[in-house]
């Protein structure tokens, strides 16, 4: 063990993240995890878990425990906590004063209860919100960077040494992201500096003191190691860039984009992230983001259309399904009661998506056991945009046909946005035929402009198509396709 191999890293979020320390904010649904400053960090479990299980599933469990230990090895890795950055580009150690942490724009954002949140909303067969289903998500911008180190001490092994890279290489991994929801384009991040020093303690007391100068808290590391992976790719299912028809809209905000100046009722969902020139962080102007949660729903609404059409699962079969079920389930009512619930529980049949749909995008279920995580991972999609549409619009009284009085409102739309849709799939998903043809048909209904992606649909907005200028990929191949059980005993 005389051989100490030491990485410090800064890693900078590349989309919004959180993570929550399972207890509620006042007046929000979740809480971020702080240090003693009252400042977001990133514990150092939530690295070592995500790592270990990315571990696991590339190089197997023995790898894993080898590395991160269990109950009876130790871990050969030591991780610290990631401490968050001041807009100085320091890393925020020991104690500080309330003055000094007001005083710095980027602390002063990071100590609010709310740096940033988003809205969520469960959307039901009908297309609308689902009751009870709304809640709220506090965040971290983009951009904020945080400093961590990474320790392994060399016993010899020659195992140790091979598989070193190849654990580094799980960090280019895109399901290396930390925090809740990163499967909807949450808690991505990327690796900006890294600074490596290996010590030989067995050379005498200068590799010691070698040693205890990077281990510095306050050390920040500007370049980017040469043995640091680079993004890997190979998740990637598809890359599709897509410009709107005309006018677009995504979301609700609350900042008006473009250089209009007017009071506007309904706003395109934006967000602020923080940028870094010379070291120097500021939190910049909103921009809108179409986020990745709503990609999701979308595509998986159209993705259970078109799987329910190659399968045949058609609704007039569905009724009479349903209509047997409930004869089942009246029989669990009291005379007289069972007519008070048919209407709920056919509303509750009627939202249920196939149960093949969970191959690609989990299932939460009641029972932990039985929930599975989702194989498809969507990124948040940054918005380019260069002009802006205030459209006026009005109720009409569906009895007179007239203006309904008061009832007059407008919103912002972005006249041809363009951005660039990207999908990734873990590579131990396993789909059916006909589910693999129904995510395909989804994808080339975006491509032509058959699916809307945005919000106002209907009412003419949000209508997208591929953007010809850009090339669209789609690789089939990360889709591992198998027989279903009907079709594997014929």
């Amino acid at each position: 063990m005389s051989k100490v191999h030491h990485y410090r890293v800064v890693i900078e979020t590349q989309s919004p993240m959180a993570i929550n320390t399972g207890g509620r904010e006042t007046g929000f649904d979740a809480q971020l995890a702080r240090d003693a400053n009252g400042l977001p960090y990133i514990p150092a479990t939530a690295v070592a878990g995500v790592w270990s299980h990315l571990v696991e599933s590339r190089l197997g469990k023995d790898v894993r425990k080898l590395w991160f230990g269990s109950t009876e090895v130790s871990s050969v890795l030591t991780i610290t906590n990631g401490l968050i950055h001041d807009s100085t580009n320091c890393p925020v150690t020991g104690l500080r004063s309330q003055q000094s942490l007001t005083t710095d724009p980027l602390l002063a954002l990071m100590t609010q209860e709310r740096p940033l949140h988003r809205e969520r909303v469960r959307i039901n067969d009908r297309g609308v919100a689902a009751d009870t289903g709304k809640f709220d998500q506090l965040l971290l911008p983009k951009g904020v960077r945080f400093s961590l180190s990474i320790d392994w001490h060399d016993n010899a092994a020659k195992e140790l040494q091979v598989q070193w890279p190849e654990l580094l290489a799980c960090w280019g991994d895109r399901r290396f992201a930390l925090g809740a929801n990163t499967r909807n384009g949450l808690g991505q991040i990327r690796v900006v500096a890294c600074e490596y020093t290996q010590a030989d303690l067995s050379t005498g007391p200068q590799s010691g003191r070698l040693l205890q100068d990077a281990r510095k808290l306050d050390k920040v590391p500007t370049t980017l190691d040469a043995s640091w992976p680079t993004d890997d790719d190979g998740l990637l299912f598809a890359s599709l860039p897509l410009k709107a028809l005309d006018n677009w809209r995504c979301g609700a905000g609350s900042v008006l984009l473009g250089e209009e100046n007017a009071e506007v009722d309904i706003l395109t969902y934006s967000e602020a992230a923080v940028n870094w020139s010379n070291n120097v962080g500021k939190l910049g102007d909103a921009e809108p983001v179409l986020c990745g949660s709503s990609i999701k729903g979308m595509l998986a609404h159209r993705i259970a259309y078109h799987y329910r059409r190659h399968s045949g699962d058609w609704a007039e079969q569905k009724d009479q399904v349903i209509e047997q079920a409930w004869q089942q389930e009246a029989t669990r009512y009291a005379p007289g009661e069972a007519e008070a619930h048919k209407a709920n529980f056919i509303h509750q049949q009627w939202e249920l998506a196939p149960q093949e749909l969970s191959a690609i995008f989990g299932l939460a279920d009641e029972e932990h056991d039985n929930s599975l995580a989702g194989k498809l991972f969507v990124d948040d999609c940054p918005v380019s945009f260069q002009h802006t549409v205030i459209r006026q619009h009005n109720s009409i009284d569906r009895f007179t046909g007239g203006v309904r009085q008061g009832a007059l409102f407008n919103e912002q739309l972005l006249y041809q946005p363009e951005f660039t849709l990207k999908l990734w799939v873990a590579p131990d998903n396993a789909v059916s035929p006909a589910l693999s043809q129904a995510i395909i048909d989804t994808l080339d209904d975006l491509k032509h402009g058959l699916l809307p992606l945005g919000a106002g649909s209907g009412r003419g907005a949000s209508l997208v198509e591929h953007h010809q200028e850009q090339p669209w990929l789609v690789n089939e191949s990360t889709l591992n396709v198998v027989a279903v059980a009907e079709e594997a005993g014929q």
